[in-house]
């Protein structure tokens, strides 16, 4: 009973260690871990495109706002960042393409 226990462990860890080498670099998540809950107006300038990061991927909700070279974890609750993303929803369209 051990031995097959053992057997299929092992053949488990051969499956996930060849998916993982499988997968694209670009498919790994990315998470943020925490959110800046007061944000600075000049953030939400030139911003290139925005997304959602949502808890069931990853531990907590946010708002990724990326401009030219950085990206910001904002917290969504905020009502400056709510109004801008209703302003702007089509920069978050052009992010999921």
């Amino acid at each position: 009973m051990e031995l097959k226990v053992a057997a299929l462990l092992l053949i488990s860890v051969t499956a996930l260690l060849h998916m993982a080498a499988a997968m694209h670099p670009t498919q790994i998540v990315s998470c943020c871990t925490e959110v800046a809950k007061k944000i600075h107006p000049r953030i939400l300038t030139n911003v290139k495109s925005f997304e959602k990061q949502h808890d069931h991927v990853c531990a907590i909700k946010a708002v990724l706002v990326h401009k030219s070279r950085r990206t910001f974890c904002l917290d969504p609750n905020n009502t400056r960042l709510q109004r801008w993303m209703e302003k702007n929803h089509n920069k978050e369209i052009n992010a999921r393409k």
